[in-house]
């Protein structure tokens, strides 16, 4: 995440903070990337406006979902 990118505080639930770390922790990622993550993907391309906006993020979900295979399937490895 770039410097410039918005900050704001968020109050969530202790259990919540801790199965959010957890699950970035399982997919190589922060907690602020896991968060950014989860939500980029409940977007669908029906949620945006513009057809190239709805591609270009169905594309960058299909390379978080190979990502977190790859991440999968090293651990699996180990």
């Amino acid at each position: 995440m770039a410097r410039e990118d918005l900050h704001f505080r968020l109050r969530i639930p202790e259990s919540l903070r801790d199965r959010v770390r957890a699950a970035g922790v399982n997919n190589g990622r922060s907690m602020t990337a896991e968060i950014v993550a989860r939500l980029e993907a409940s977007f669908t391309p029906e949620d945006v406006g513009d057809v190239n906006d709805a591609e270009l993020l169905g594309i960058l979900a299909d390379m978080d979902s190979l990502k977190q295979r790859l991440i999968q399937s090293h651990k699996r490895q180990k």
